[in-house]
């Protein structure tokens, strides 16, 4: 999914080239701005089919990303085989937050996952998080299923197809 944010979205006076993808094994690499502390344990991971990255990228950088995690990670009812993934690890650079470009990537990472035969999507939101609980909220993670601290206290929102 590739398109031009108007100027006004930025502040600025110039059209921007605002692409989201899905990371492959292949080009991983290029993204180490977002995995500073852990780029080659996600590289396996995305080849040992436990995770899948997806990234939104400005002019051509990678400016934030999101985890799709096909095994439970913390609680038990995270994720089911086949039916259910939980996101996290949901990153924007500072400069790029408050731009809708983390509903974009949201809206691309969930279209493709119900593509894929996905019905229901799990994310842990600290109760502090304002921001996070109103991006999900907006996109239907309201149903509270199970309450994690790991290493803060978090809650599990569910959203079902």
């Amino acid at each position: 999914m590739s398109e031009d944010i108007a100027m006004d979205d930025f502040g600025i006076n110039e059209m921007l080239e605002i692409s989201c993808k899905k990371a492959s094994a292949n080009n991983i690499g290029e993204l180490s701005d977002l995995f500073p502390n852990d780029l080659e344990s996600r590289i396996q991971q995305v080849k040992d089919g436990i995770i899948d990255i997806y990234y939104v990228e400005h002019n051509g950088c990678p400016v934030g990303r999101l985890i799709a995690n096909y095994d439970n990670q913390h609680l038990n009812n995270e994720t089911m085989p086949g039916v259910r993934v939980c996101l996290s690890h949901f990153i924007l650079f500072k400069d790029y937050r408050n731009k809708r470009l983390g509903g974009k990537l949201l809206a691309f990472a969930l279209h493709d996952l119900r593509a894929r035969g996905y019905k229901e999507f799990t994310v842990g939101v600290e109760e502090q998080n304002h921001i996070a609980k109103h991006l999900y909220g907006k996109n239907g993670f309201t149903e509270i299923i199970n309450h994690g601290s790991n290493p803060c206290e978090y809650n599990l929102y569910l959203l079902k197809d």
